[in-house]
């Protein structure tokens, strides 16, 4: 959908409450040195405690996954225990399992421009490796959804590894993203012709998977149990990012205004809001059956690239692909979820 369709609708839509009167950034920092670029999270609410998928982008250096207590954030510094360092990781997803533990996917992402798929196993502060997934399909991957047992869905934003893929799409307007399922260790696409494919959240029990295609202005609806039929097309005003759900049902997105400004500011080119430039805009809405509401719309001055939003206590806590640390807005949304319940298996045309 173009500029003024997602301008049309959020008009129709928009609900008048706003929660971005309380906001604050506040500093997150492992073993004293900050930390830059929390991309993605996944919340442990019964622990009151959350997963941090983070590494700085702009500076090139890995990072890593971290455990934040959520109950530190009334500081305006907050430490966290890394979990695992080194990695450059982008989209996670958190399962309790029956024994108390969870289990943690994240996409790593590597210098050759490979990218693979950890699976790990979190018993309090203690992260154990349990597996990596490789695969050629994974090479553009960007969020990771656990379906049951060993089985997940991905997202990829290209159809393909090479800078032939993202000019085909970034540049010419292809729609090449997908959705992939990784069943006994085996990537396969799942959903095909996605213009940028993001975030994913499944509802297994509404046989329902709701994906971000960022460079259509919308949000996907699918069947699990038939994912070749026709998607439900939600307009939203902006590039959809990472998704999240309420208690109440509804989702929370993080939207990229303008995917142009993101592009500038993400790759540091000029106006993109490096020393004398400007910066990506901050966009969080609340997706359910009454329409839209707008949670925070910010210019980005404070928070740039908005990427990922949790609520937790009523505390919208989001994060970004570039800027330090994470902002906290005291007045939110009643409560959110970054993790995926288990679901029966993905229907195959």
């Amino acid at each position: 959908m173009g500029r003024v369709g997602a301008t049309t609708f959020l008009l129709v839509t928009l609900l008048t409450h706003s929660a971005q009167s309380a906001c604050r950034t506040v500093s997150v920092t492992a073993n004293g040195a900050p930390i830059i670029g929390i991309e993605d999270m996944a919340l442990d609410a019964a622990r009151g405690q959350a997963v941090l998928s983070a590494y700085d982008r702009r500076a090139g250096t890995a990072g890593g996954l971290y455990r934040l207590n959520l109950r530190s954030l009334d500081a305006p510094t907050v430490a966290v225990t890394p979990l695992a360092t080194g990695l450059r990781p982008a989209g996670i997803d958190l399962r309790a399992e029956p024994d108390g533990a969870q289990s943690l996917l994240a996409i790593s992402r590597h210098e050759d421009g490979s990218a693979t798929v950890e699976r790990y196993r979190l018993d309090g502060a203690t992260l154990t490796h349990q597996g990596t997934t490789a695969s050629p399909l994974l090479c553009r991957a960007n969020d990771v959804a656990f379906l049951d047992g060993d089985r997940f869905l991905f997202t990829s934003s290209h159809g393909g590894c090479g800078w032939g893929a993202v000019i085909r799409d970034n540049v010419l307007g292809g729609r090449h993203g997908f959705v992939g399922v990784v069943d006994n260790g085996t990537a396969r696409v799942l959903i095909g012709g996605i213009g940028f494919a993001n975030g994913l959240f499944p509802e297994p029990s509404r046989d329902r998977l709701t994906v971000a295609a960022t460079r259509e202005d919308a949000l996907l609806v699918y069947r699990l149990s038939d994912p070749q039929a026709p998607p439900q097309r939600i307009a939203v005003p902006g590039g959809p990012d990472n998704l999240t759900m309420a208690p109440d049902g509804r989702l929370l997105v993080a939207l990229h205004p303008s995917p142009f400004r993101l592009a500038l500011h993400r790759y540091g080119w000029p106006g993109g809001g490096w020393p004398g430039g400007t910066v990506a805009p901050t966009r969080i809405a609340a997706l359910g059956p009454a329409g839209t509401e707008i949670l925070l719309d910010e210019d980005g001055r404070r928070f740039p690239a908005a990427t990922v939003a949790l609520s937790w206590n009523g505390r919208l806590i989001v994060g970004s692909v570039t800027a330090p640390g994470l902002l906290v807005c005291d007045e939110a949304a009643s409560g959110a979820t970054g993790s995926s319940a288990p679901a029966g298996p993905p229907g195959t045309k």
